[in-house]
Parts: structure tokens; sequence; C-alpha cells
């Protein structure tokens, strides 16, 4: 397999301005009542003047180990051997909603005709799930940044092969992703003080709104 190409993300420089669900919108030219393919949560915990708030930018995750796929009758999702970027064939979606149940991330998305949609690191420009599509490139190679990268206020988002990521994270980041944190899906900046990051990553404590 080619180098995993996976996303980065920093919650300490996402302002939760939505300008990364906006701008994956446009580029893909997704109706704006549609579903989203890149979201943003609000972890919230305590009472004022003692409250919390995390923006997390969330979207498919593109996993290693991609559950998505193996849940999928009709083998319509796919983990890429050239980039690991997962894609979903609209052609052989049968609408079950398996992939939905198995995704940790709530990445699928079902429009009208039933038909699974996501991220697909913007392989392509337009609807569909990037199947068929070529290798991605790194903008040095003449590829494109994805859409929500690119437009990320904050510089919160980072996308790329695996290497250039964890080379561009904090120390504690890569130690954190290599410790299998999220399960190794995606590489996070800690948020402030280590047990605060530590209660995030299991939850506790925070609501999600």
């Amino acid at each position: 397999m080619g180098e995993q190409w996976m996303f980065y993300f920093d919650p300490n420089r996402c302002l939760g301005c939505q300008a990364c669900s906006v701008a994956c919108k446009v580029r893909h030219g997704r109706d704006p009542d549609a579903d989203e393919w890149r979201t943003v949560h609000h972890l919230r915990r305590g009472e004022y003047p003692d409250f919390e708030d995390v923006p997390i930018s969330m979207s498919c995750m593109h996993c290693h180990d991609a559950p998505c796929e193996k849940v999928c009758p009709p083998n319509a999702i796919e983990k890429r051997e050239e980039d690991g970027i997962v894609t979903v064939d609209r052609d052989r979606c049968i609408g079950c909603h398996y992939c939905g149940w198995a995704c940790p991330y709530g990445a699928p998305t079902y429009g009208d005709d039933g038909l699974m949609s996501k991220c697909n690191l913007c392989l392509g420009e337009g609807p569909g799930g990037g199947a068929g599509q070529p290798e991605r490139k790194t903008p040095e190679e003449g590829g494109s940044t994805p859409a929500c990268v690119d437009n990320c206020v904050g510089e919160a988002l980072k996308a790329g092969p695996q290497s250039e990521v964890m080379a561009e994270a904090s120390r504690a980041a890569a130690e954190r992703f290599e410790n299998g944190v999220y399960d190794g899906r995606v590489i996070v900046e800690p948020v402030r003080e280590d047990d605060e990051a530590d209660a995030l990553a299991d939850g506790d404590g925070w609501l999600d709104g």
C-alpha cells in the first residue's frame, strides 16, 4: 500500500467558524441543505463562569482499519491501496446504511436517492464518493489542497501523507497518535493540560452540542 493520507486537527486553533464545512460544499457543488461531509461539533463542559467550549471539526478520517468498508454488503466502499483514501462507488451502493452504523465519526451522509456519500479528501470536485479518481497528490506534486484545509481561518486543519503530517505535528500530538489515541486514525493536538486532553479523548464530562 502507498503512504496513508490523513487529517490533522488542532482544537486550540479552531475558531468554530464553519469555514471548513462551507468550503467543502462550495468545492463539491453540494446543496446548501444537504448533510455536510464536514461538520463542526462543540464539546462543552461546566457552567458559567467555569465553562469550556472546544470546537471539533469532523469528517471521514479515512481510517486505516475502515470499519465502513468491512460491513458494506456490495463492496462499494474501498480503502485505496495507493493513498489509503476511503472512497465509495455510488453505482454499487444499495443505500443499506450499514456504513453509517459502523462509522465512529458519523461521516456517511445519504441524499434523497438513499445512496451514501462522504468526504473524499477532494479527490475530485463535484458530487460522488471519489471512486475511480487518480492517486491523491500533494500541492508540491500539482494537486490541490483539500477545500477544508485551504479555507481554515485558524490553520487548525492539515491533510497529507502520514509522514508529512506527523513531521508538522507537535511531539505531544505525535506521541499520542503513536500510542493509539483516537485509534491512530487522526492526529490531534492535545487540548491545554494533558489530563483534559485525555478526558476529551474519552468523552469524560464533555457534552456534544
